[in-house]
């Protein structure tokens, strides 16, 4: 309970602050920025609180006075580039929310014309859906050529970028790591991925059949209570029988008799009303009133079927019907039995 509640916070942590991490800058950062494409001068700024100020200009192939006083900061800067970050909207399903970064990091070739190693990248959740169990995500590039010569030379002088800036197509910020993901735990991530997609599988199989199984139950025990049925009809026929051939008067055995041959009508009541599609997974008959349950292809069309019998009256729905995944409806219905 503990563990499953630590996800759900955290997932909802995510939710709030995912929007705002491509947007929001931390308060104090270094930046970096190539003054010209291809060249080796490099202009360094501090941004604190919103507000960006140049510290200087410095040469990144030899030391310089402001490069030597940077890298004794000992702050891992954040290259900012003029270009823009490539989007890429997806629908995803909600359950894979848990393990996103390593189901994109996955299917990144199949998403992107980039394979994983080709390109800074990350992601934030958009919207969710709960009625279609979905989830929008944007895919957020930066393919890592355009700027590979920049990164090696500012780690050739020292100063490695932790992570790029750049602005998304509406002109918001978006940081992009630099790191490259650690291939040992991307195929751990992916090893899991696939076992989880398998329990997946299995439990969604296991689903599946568990209606069918619950339903060759049920039908078993209607097989099983009818043919008690059957015997008990015999029984109540031989004892009218016995009944007319002495004449009795007693009035225990006419009461019997009035019992068995109100069932017996009842029964082929139901019969002779009830459409072949219908199947009948419990009866019960007290002073005249009966009750049963089961599953039928038209549940509604059985009221007007019960209707139209003249011994059985008042038909009405005990329950809500409902579809059943194999198409039929289970209903529950009461009427009142006249003779």
């Amino acid at each position: 309970m503990l563990a499953e509640l630590g996800i759900w916070w955290v997932a909802r942590m995510r939710e709030l602050l995912a929007p705002l991490a491509a947007q929001l800058l931390p308060e104090n950062t270094l930046l970096l920025r190539q003054i010209r494409a291809g060249s080796g001068e490099f202009e360094a700024l501090r941004r604190r609180r919103g507000a960006t100020q140049s510290l200087g200009q410095f040469p990144a192939d030899r030391d310089a006075p402001l490069l030597a006083k940077l890298k004794d900061l000992g702050e891992a800067p954040v290259l900012l580039l003029d270009g823009t970050v490539l989007v890429r909207s997806i629908t995803l399903p909600l359950a894979a929310e848990a393990g996103l970064a390593t189901l994109l990091r996955y299917e990144m070739d199949r998403l992107t014309p980039f394979s994983i190693d080709d390109v800074f990248w990350s992601w934030r959740v958009v919207g969710r859906d709960r009625s279609t169990a979905t989830m929008d995500v944007e895919l957020m590039l930066l393919p890592r050529m355009s700027s590979a010569a920049t990164l090696e030379a500012l780690g050739t002088a020292g100063l490695p970028p932790h992570s790029i800036e750049a602005q998304l197509p509406n002109g918001s910020p978006c940081r992009l790591p630099v790191a490259a993901p650690d291939q040992a735990a991307a195929q751990r991530s992916r090893r899991y991925l696939r076992l989880s997609f398998a329990a997946a599988g299995i439990l969604a199989i296991a689903c599946l059949l568990t209606p069918l199984l619950r339903q060759s139950l049920a039908l078993s025990e209607v097989e099983t209570e009818m043919a008690a049925l059957h015997d008990s009809v015999g029984e109540a026929q031989a004892l009218q029988r016995r009944i007319a051939a002495a004449n009795s008067g007693d009035e225990m055995l006419a009461s019997a008799q009035s019992r068995a041959s109100g069932a017996l009508t009842a029964l082929a009541a139901l019969t002779h009303a009830l459409p072949d599609d219908t199947f009948v997974t419990r009866l019960v008959m007290q002073q005249r009133r009966l009750t049963l349950e089961g599953q039928s292809k038209a549940a509604t069309n059985l009221i007007a079927a019960l209707s139209s019998e003249p011994h059985l009256q008042n038909p009405a729905f005990t329950a809500p019907v409902i579809r059943s995944e194999n198409g039929q409806e289970i209903f529950g219905l009461r009427a009142e039995f006249a003779p």
